[in-house]
């Protein structure tokens, strides 16, 4: 699979001068390096149910995506920490460890012609493995997965080394993720239109961070504490893109989840991700929320802190 590199040209050098509005977006697809990477086919459970230990499992497929669809694929690597984020009742933090190990012998035949692997991790083994006491664990209590594909030729592909834009809606490149201990969360609450305004920017070099308008909350599969955004553009000053975005709720709280157009000024490309996240929310209540975001321009030499309400309509 050839990696895409997507760059908006019009906007470079923002340290010496401000954009002309008046440059649209030139958008340039340039051949590189032949890698791999695993991609996201369906999340049929994406969190760890505080209210089921015994019998909460997280499951998603994947398939792997290369020149000769996932056939050159040696190994696929998933390393496991675990971040107690609960100071009540001590600290079973797990450094970062080796916890699975794939290899062509454990893929099947995707649908879509690509090797696939179904990943199936128990609450109460991946909890074994990083030697926290089940009864221990808390909400937003997080078990963070590492990735790594290694090629037939010995080369290695990890989210560190893979270009931005694959991460995007276009390609849903799947190599790190964090699975949270978490309440869930009714299926007719947070959904709906919902009307985006800034409470604090936005602060990028053009003045167009999320742009205001209605978008929709959605229903993820696999998930009830997370909920889709969608209708979300941003960087109007270029044209806009619009950019898939979704909100995660863990029991109090609330987060923007890390999100990118697939745009940028150069390979390091623009991502919109999440701050701090919002405290005290009551997930019974869905008339409004207030989110925190990181936009890191990447390339384009910048950073700020951007902050939004939803408000159902």
């Amino acid at each position: 699979m050839k990696n895409l590199y997507l760059y908006i040209m019009a906007f470079l050098a923002l340290a010496a001068c401000s954009a002309d509005p008046e440059l649209g977006p030139i958008i340039t697809i340039d051949n590189a390096e032949i890698g791999a990477f695993p991609r996201t086919v369906n999340l049929v459970s994406g969190e760890y149910d505080l209210m089921d230990k015994s019998g909460s499992s997280y499951v998603h497929d994947i398939d792997f995506r290369s020149e000769d669809g996932g056939a050159n694929v040696s190994e696929y690597r998933l390393f496991l920490a675990y971040a107690d984020n609960d100071a009540s009742n001590g600290d079973d933090s797990f450094a970062e460890a080796l916890f699975k190990t794939y290899t062509q012998s454990d893929f099947s035949d995707g649908p879509d012609g690509n090797k696939a692997l179904t990943l199936d991790f128990p609450f109460s083994e991946v909890a074994a493995f990083a030697g926290a006491n089940l009864d221990n664990i808390s909400a937003g209590d997080q078990f963070r997965f590492r990735a790594e594909l290694e090629l037939a030729d010995g080369r290695v592909f990890t989210a560190s080394n893979t270009e931005s834009t694959i991460f995007g809606p276009a390609f849903r490149a799947f190599f790190d993720f964090n699975v949270n201990a978490t309440c869930p969360l009714g299926g007719d609450k947070w959904v709906g239109t919902y009307a985006i305004t800034h409470e604090d920017g936005p602060n990028n070099p053009w003045g167009t961070g999320v742009r205001e308008a209605n978008v929709e909350l959605a229903l993820v599969p696999g998930s009830t504490t997370v909920r889709a955004i969608n209708g979300v553009v941003v960087i109007d000053a270029f044209g806009g893109f619009e950019m898939a975005a979704s909100v995660e709720f863990v029991c109090t709280t609330a987060r923007w989840v890390d999100a990118n157009p697939g745009v940028g000024c150069g390979a390091a490309g623009i991502f919109y991700n999440g701050g701090a996240p919002t405290e005290g929310v009551d997930i019974a209540d869905d008339a409004t929320l207030v989110l925190t975001i990181e936009e890191d321009g990447g390339d384009c030499g910048y950073s700020n802190t951007d902050v939004i309400r939803l408000t159902k309509q």
